[in-house]
């Protein structure tokens, strides 16, 4: 029977949304499908999994080959640029998807430079509403959001650089 659960996480937050989904794994609830944080979850406590996710937005054949043949079994993708894998969690000496420092990096590198462009758009579709402002309800109720959504983002970007930052000092 599958199992729905709601949960949002940022993109700068992906190590949590990991290890949440490693330990709902180990009480027998396992990733099959995501979509706008709904997570739909298949019900088996005979197994437990690692989870890893990817930012990898231009995927092919080889990609996908390179996880299985290093043990990970792709689940499923989101706006194709998140790939969530997952490995048995009896496998002795399980590795992280990217463990070197450099590749860690380079991920969110990737990251930035996908929500930057983005967030570049969302201000831009910004300037009609502000120029045509007139104070009606919509206007303001709009502007509320998307100042919301834009708060939201310059704190993802923040936390990205954050981390960005300390994979180049730790070089």
């Amino acid at each position: 029977m599958a199992i729905r659960k709601f949960r949002l996480f940022l993109a700068s937050g992906m190590g949590k949304e990991e290890r949440w989904l490693t330990e709902l794994s180990a009480k027998g609830l396992h990733m099959e499908k995501f979509k706008l944080g709904l997570y739909t979850f298949e019900e088996d406590k005979s197994k437990s999994y690692v989870y890893q996710i990817d930012f990898q937005h231009r995927t092919s054949e080889d990609y996908f080959q390179v996880f299985e043949d290093a043990g990970w079994e792709h689940v499923t993708g989101w706006a194709d640029m998140f790939q969530y894998f997952r490995t048995d969690a009896s496998r002795a000496g399980v590795k992280k998807i990217y463990s070197d420092r450099e590749s860690v990096m380079e991920s969110y590198k990737r990251m930035m430079r996908v929500y930057l462009f983005i967030f570049s758009i969302l201000i831009l579709s910004q300037v009609p509403i502000w120029l045509m402002w007139d104070g009606h309800f919509l206007d303001v109720s709009v502007t509320v959001l998307s100042t919301l959504v834009i708060l939201l983002y310059v704190y993802m970007l923040l936390a990205l650089r954050r981390k960005i930052r300390f994979y180049e000092r730790n070089e």
